[in-house]
């Protein structure tokens, strides 16, 4: 165990020496780490400089701040130290004093070496017992966070490998704690083509060592220190990190460290990453909805290659990009279409891009009419994302890409392409159709298939609007989450069930959406203080 740190603190140069010697004499496992004349020079160096101490030993009476206002003033500071107060009063009123603020010994003046030492055993068995416990202590809550972040890591896995999560697993994101939150995903380039030859022994082995890699960066980066994050496996070599800040983030410091994982990755292993990271939210039901953007913007690489950061403005620089490439033609007709699907005239739409692939044909270089192509897929996509009642959004460039690479030839690319920017005015007057309240349409929903699986996606879809966007809308409407809309709505029905029907709390779990009973019971009780049997039987009860 570590040294028992030790104050001293007597207006007596004489006594405060010999109470220095009598210490020193008890061994090794006693540090002074202070030795004071007055109360107040004590306090201030203890505060600002020790930060913690075990045992103080003071004199009662001194000039400025004497002993036991010392002891008062350190109570206040919630530390946890013992004391021991010397005196040269048998004063019972100063025994009681020195009690009331927790002095474990009172030592008259002069002092007995013999029983000083036996004073100092007791104290060193009492400050001993302390350590021990808080060790234990410690070990305890250190197994516990390690069983809270394996559960974490446990529910975040499944939330990014589930495509179809209904809401009431996610329950859990309420036991995360509360802040702002940054999902990343971290992917190795051409996988295929980089893992030919490689043992599995060596992959697992690559694994290990990326991961602790951007742990130990997350480490070293200072802007990031307080920072919680999960880091967990989505594939070989093919991460999820997330990460926590309390405060919104007012600076490139994520980029910054995501910037020095792609330079670490790239000079220490055979092979290269890509990064893909979204914006901020609070609302970790929103998680899927992420993660399939995040997914979508790793597509870039078809057009950009490997080797990069991508974040959601990735759709603005490369529209800037290419619009500096592009001949006029080609940027004047983009803009004509763009604005044509905006007024949602399809004929006009069509007309259009007629004109835009006669253009384009003519180009002699393959480059450049697969560059015109994609300048007007990202210009519309931009353009669907800007409008937040849509409910896809990257998807939709990865489709055309897709187009330009599985086509067999110009004609092939040019009804496809064609297809896809008419199916959108389809999507458009569909939302148009839609009911005007897409709250109550999204609720009635809910009610409809509370025994079904029920995700954030299925209802943003329903309702003609992108996953964050009808999150932060539902909230902002009803004062209220989605996740919690849907599991009160799903207890309220449960409620209904065990008063009015005679069902098995099985089949009343799985009549409301909760195929795991046990969790359904857990999640009854804690939002109404009685299991289901409990709730039924006392209803039962009251209606006699």
């Amino acid at each position: 165990m570590r040294p028992i740190r030790t104050v001293i603190v007597d207006d007596e140069p004489r006594i405060r020496k010999g109470i220095e010697r009598l210490v020193q004499a008890n061994g090794e496992e006693w540090e002074i780490i202070g030795v004071f004349s007055d109360g107040q020079e004590a306090y201030e160096a203890i505060i600002n400089q020790f930060k913690s101490i075990d045992l103080l030993i003071t004199d009662v009476q001194m000039p400025i701040m004497d002993g036991l206002t010392l002891i008062k003033k350190l109570n206040h500071q919630l530390l946890d130290f013992f004391s021991m107060i010397i005196s040269g009063y048998d004063d019972f009123k100063y025994l009681q004093d020195a009690i009331r603020e927790g002095a474990i010994d009172y030592i008259l003046k002069p002092i007995d070496r013999e029983k000083f030492q036996l004073q100092l055993n007791e104290a060193k068995e009492r400050i001993r017992k302390k350590q021990t416990e808080e060790v234990r202590r410690r070990d305890i809550e250190d197994r516990a966070l390690q069983l809270t972040y394996a559960k974490q890591i446990h529910f975040l896995s499944e939330l990014t490998w589930n495509d179809e999560t209904d809401l009431s697993l996610l329950d859990w994101a309420s036991q995360f704690p509360k802040g702002h939150y940054k999902l990343m995903h971290i992917d190795i380039d051409e996988m295929l083509t980089k893992m030919k030859g490689v043992s599995s022994l060596e992959l697992r082995d690559w694994h290990l060592a990326v991961e602790k890699m951007m742990g130990e960066l997350l480490n070293e980066e200072s802007s990031l220190q307080g920072v919680k994050h999960w880091i967990w496996k989505k594939g070989n070599l093919s991460f999820w990190l997330l990460m926590l800040q309390e405060q919104a983030e007012k600076g490139p410091a994520i980029e910054q460290y995501l910037l020095k994982v792609k330079k670490r990755v790239q000079h220490t292993f055979p092979f290269t990453v890509s990064i893909a990271y979204g914006n901020e939210f609070e609302d970790l039901s929103l998680l899927p909805a992420m993660r399939d953007k995040l997914l979508s913007l790793m597509q870039f690489r078809l057009i950009e290659g490997g080797n990069k950061v991508f974040h959601l403005s990735t759709l603005d620089d490369l529209s800037n990009e290419k619009t500096s490439m592009m001949p006029s033609s080609v940027y004047k007709l983009t803009e004509q279409i763009v604005y044509a699907l905006r007024e949602k005239n399809q004929l006009e739409v069509t007309k259009l891009l007629s004109h835009f692939f006669r253009e384009i044909e003519t180009f002699r270089s393959p480059l450049l009419i697969q560059e015109s192509i994609q300048y007007l897929c990202i210009r519309i996509v931009k353009w669907w994302m800007e409008n937040d009642g849509f409910g896809e959004e990257m998807n939709l460039l990865m489709k055309a890409i897709q187009l330009t690479k599985k086509a067999a030839n110009f004609y092939q690319l040019k009804d496809g392409i064609k297809d896809w920017v008419t199916s959108l005015v389809t999507k458009q007057k569909e939302m148009d159709s839609s009911q005007s309240d897409p709250i109550q349409k999204a609720k009635e929903w809910i009610h409809d298939n509370l025994g079904k699986s029920i995700t954030i996606k299925k209802l943003a879809n329903h309702v003609y609007l992108n996953p964050t966007y009808f999150c932060e809308y539902f909230k902002a409407e009803t004062g209220e989450t989605v996740l919690n809309y849907v599991t009160i709505t799903r207890l309220k029905k449960a409620k209904e069930l065990l008063e009015k029907t005679d069902l098995k709390i099985y089949d009343v779990s799985v009549g409301v959406g909760y195929q795991d009973t046990k969790y359904f019971s857990r999640l009854f009780k804690q939002w109404t203080n009685q299991s289901p049997s409990q709730y039924r039987e006392k209803h039962n009860q009251l209606n006699v």
